[in-house]
């Protein structure tokens, strides 16, 4: 190579050094994550660099322990998460009411159902026929036993007259059998119900051959393991086993005792059907199907009843058995059958008063239970020739609302859930069809969309329990709480449908 070649090259490369010097950041400059640094033309030449601005320190951040991060991040969401339950209740057709608006009433509710593992509980759904053959009931029963644990129909009558979705009940002989609603030809010459309203007499032997079932819309219906008889009188209860074996229903109570008791065995293994063979004189109340632990929930529908003959019933046939068993809930779902005739406001007051009565009755047989009432759907009648709502029912159903609250209840108005004014027409009018062309009762479908509705209600404020109790702290995101999933109060409800 040439010399003058190589003096330009040398030349070159010294002009490049001198301006990386010149223009690289005294600071130095970060490459794939890697700080580069350059020396700077005083550094070239043997001087001292000026020493860099020094940056203002940050003072110390505060060291929180994991516990009081916890609790800024939960203080941070309840302050978002309640202005936001807040509108809800506020708007939602498908809130509960509370008693003195307390957002916390049925968290002892909520609190037995996380506990049922350990300490079985009970609800019971008491209602008109719009809960006849467990169609709302199963709804509720299988998103609370796959919820909380549990299995089994629960209660059943001892001689049944309608068809259920979830249990059978074969009785034989035929014995003399009755109910306090519906016709008085069924009424006995006393007062002794039971819970279900209804008995039979046994006055030597009978059969009752129990079946659930359920297919695949109750699951969790299909099978039971503890078999139980609600009774009076003396006699002898035993279960036929397959093995040959018999096993005996026993009962904490003595024979002698004059109020209603309850005979019970726990069978090896869950089954979906049974045999139980009575003898001896003994009245009937009911028979309970269920499994050890979790949830069982009790359909009790009666056709044509207004709700308000519970405090006509013999109370030691009815109070025992909430003391012996851990109810829970009591769901009243009354008010249908007397909207047609409550035509002013006098008859309007007198039926509020009559339900608070009823539920003054619960709440003094059972005080740890909570209790929610759930008032009648929309319903049509027809002027000229349109059908329309009934004129008084929205009075009826704010009537219904005051009886529960100012009784210490709570409530769920399935009039505003399924659309309010003329939903009933709507409903009847859908394709498919959500209810029946009496313009009152709910078809199959209907009764399971307002069921899921009401599921949905209660899986939001057990949600909003959880979370105002710290339950679900553990399943918070670390980050921030700006990205909190733990409860999606926007997605929690469905509209109703239209």
């Amino acid at each position: 190579m040439k010399s003058y070649r190589t003096l330009l090259f040398i030349l070159g490369l010294a002009m490049g050094l001198f301006l990386m010097a010149a223009i690289f950041p005294r600071e130095g400059a970060y490459i794939n994550n890697i700080l580069f640094r350059f020396p700077s033309l005083s550094e070239v030449f043997g001087q001292e660099p000026e020493p860099l601005e020094e940056e203002e320190e940050e003072p110390e951040a505060v060291q929180l322990s994991p516990e009081e991060l916890m609790e800024q991040r939960l203080a941070t969401l309840h302050a978002a998460r309640d202005s936001e339950f807040v509108a809800y209740i506020a708007k939602s057709p498908t809130r509960f009411y509370m008693p003195d608006d307390d957002v916390a009433y049925l968290d002892p509710f909520f609190q037995a159902m996380d506990n049922a593992a350990q300490h079985p509980t009970r609800i019971m759904h008491y209602g008109d026929s719009q809960l006849e053959g467990d169609r709302m009931t199963g709804v509720l029963r299988e998103y609370f036993q796959s919820t909380f644990g549990g299995n089994g129909p629960g209660m059943a009558p001892a001689m049944q007259t309608l068809g259920s979705a979830t249990v059978t009940v074969t009785t034989t002989p035929e014995l003399p059998h009755y109910m306090y609603f519906g016709s008085s030809a069924f009424h006995a010459d006393h007062k002794r119900y039971g819970p279900l309203a209804q008995m039979v007499e046994v006055t030597d032997s009978a059969t009752f051959d129990v079946k659930a079932h359920g297919g695949s819309l109750y699951p969790h219906c299909r099978s039971f393991r503890r078999v139980g008889v609600m009774l009076s009188g003396a006699g002898s209860l035993a279960i036929p086993l397959s093995e040959g074996d018999t096993l005996e229903l026993r009962s904490s109570l003595d024979s002698t005792f004059h109020g209603l008791r309850i005979a019970s065995a726990t069978l090896p293994s869950s089954v979906s059907r049974a045999t139980i063979k009575a003898r001896g004189n003994m009245e009937i109340y009911g028979l309970m199907l269920d499994g050890t632990g979790g949830v069982s929930m009790d359909n009790i529908a009666m056709r044509g009843v207004s709700g308000t003959l519970f405090t006509s019933i013999e109370r030691q046939t009815l109070a025992p058995f909430f003391t012996q068993q851990n109810v829970s809930l009591i769901i009243l779902q009354y008010g249908g059958n007397s909207v047609p005739y409550l035509r002013d406001s006098r008859g309007i007051s007198n039926y509020k008063r009559q339900l608070m009565a009823q539920i003054s009755l619960f709440r003094q047989m059972s005080p740890a239970s909570r209790i929610l009432f759930i008032g009648p759907s929309d319903m049509a009648t027809a002027d000229g020739e349109e059908m329309k709502t009934y004129p008084r029912l929205p009075e009826i159903v704010d009537s219904l609302r005051a009886a529960a609250v100012e009784s210490g209840a709570a409530f769920w108005n399935m009039y505003r859930a399924m659309g309010g004014r003329g939903s009933m027409v709507r409903w009847v009018e859908a394709d498919p069809q959500l209810a029946g062309e009496d313009y009152i009762h709910f078809t199959p479908r209907g009764s399971r969309k307002m069921a899921e509705l009401l599921s949905q209600t209660f899986d939001f404020y057990y949600k909003y329990y959880r979370f105002r109790n710290h339950l679900d702290a553990e399943t918070l995101p670390e980050d921030s709480a700006s990205n909190d999933t733990t409860l999606p109060l926007h997605t929690l409800h469905q509209p109703p449908v239209r």
